[in-house]
């Protein structure tokens, strides 16, 4: 007698999907809160920022008044820096096509408008950290991937876990190279030096990535953001503080391999395995004090609320109306306004990660 089975009939049988998507990796972006925000209005005539500081205060033109109802001979002279960088256009787009709109399972336009809105916030904090570290994610040499001076002929502010100033010899094969108490506290002390002023809360911020993270959280100083959120203003992303600097977690930090020149350290990489070996990941702690860096509060066109643009009509090049399309612009820049307000700390770190 013919038995009928799940196989004899499999032709009935389908596959099951179920509608529930899986969650997937999203970024820890924390840099738009530290940016020194300046309106560029509509209609301005410009496609540049421009932010300007007067020199620091001193006493090189203060005299002793020797005679009773003498004016002093000389004047005090104001210095004016001016600081401008052009706006860049940036954008992508998604394309879909009307039988994937009528038939997916899941709802493709939705889920490219929330993938626009994630990519502008990457992109825009991925330039705010390059402008910062002095790279480009595409070269090899400072800020503009080709050699070129950095903007307004800056120079930053760099230092080494181990207390080192040579990046070469940072690279070499010790167990000093991690973050320790007195690299977070020589890194605080060279802000007060310079004079930069603590961001709100009357403390510096530090953006590192978990790995440093980590390292830093065994010391036996630290303290734990929750001990203190009821007090002070928590910002996004923080989990604690040290020596005060408030330490702010970011994962789409900085990180470079140094090989056989200096200008590594402008080159981003992530290849290195996560020891303090040579050819290890260095990995850099943005110390940040007020004004260190400034970026444009624009009316449109801004990556903190990207407008996503959705085209769903026949054209031309379209006429049977085929194609829906998704995309965002921005226009943005970043300038470092005080190149001491800030510190690059670069280390190696113990997590495996």
């Amino acid at each position: 007698m013919a038995l009928n089975t799940t196989s004899s009939l499999s032709g009935q049988y389908q596959n099951y999907f179920s509608k529930k998507l899986l969650t997937y990796a999203v970024q820890a972006l924390v840099l738009d809160q530290f940016g020194e925000k300046t309106p560029l209005p509509a209609k301005s005539g410009s496609k540049a920022i421009s932010m300007f500081r007067f020199d620091v205060p001193s006493t090189s033109s203060i005299e002793t008044l020797g005679t009773e109802g003498t004016a002093p001979s000389g004047t005090r002279s104001l210095t004016l820096t001016k600081i401008s960088k052009d706006l860049i256009q940036r954008g992508q787009i998604i394309k879909l096509t009307d039988v994937l709109n009528a038939t997916d399972l899941f709802n493709s336009l939705q889920q490219s408008i929330k993938i626009n809105g994630q990519d502008a916030a990457l992109d825009i904090d991925t330039q705010t950290r390059n402008t910062l570290v002095g790279s480009n994610v595409a070269g090899t040499a400072k800020e503009n991937g080709d050699g070129s001076a950095l903007d307004n002929s800056d120079t930053l502010t760099e230092m080494y876990a181990d207390g080192g100033t040579d990046y070469s010899t940072f690279d070499a094969t010790t167990t000093g190279n991690t973050m320790t108490a007195a690299s977070i506290l020589d890194a605080v002390t060279k802000m007060k030096v310079n004079r930069a002023q603590p961001t709100s809360g009357g403390m510096y911020v530090a953006a590192t990535s978990p790995q440093v993270l980590s390292d830093v959280m065994k010391i036996n100083e630290w303290l734990n953001a929750a001990q203190y959120s009821n007090v002070q203003e928590l910002y996004k992303g923080e989990v604690g503080t040290i020596y005060g600097a408030k330490f702010i977690m970011h994962t789409n930090g900085w990180s470079s391999i140094y090989t056989s020149d200096d200008d590594d350290r402008f080159a981003y990489s992530v290849g290195g395995s996560g020891t303090t070996d040579a050819g290890a990941n260095i990995r850099a702690t943005i110390f940040l004090g007020e004004q260190a860096y400034g970026v444009p509060d624009l009316s449109s066109q801004s990556p903190f609320s990207p407008k996503v643009i959705i085209t769903d009509s026949a054209d031309k090049t379209d006429p049977l109306n085929q194609i829906t399309t998704a995309g965002f612009k921005t226009f943005w820049t970043t300038l470092r306004l005080n190149p001491a307000y800030y510190v690059v700390m670069r280390s190696k770190t113990n997590s495996t990660a």
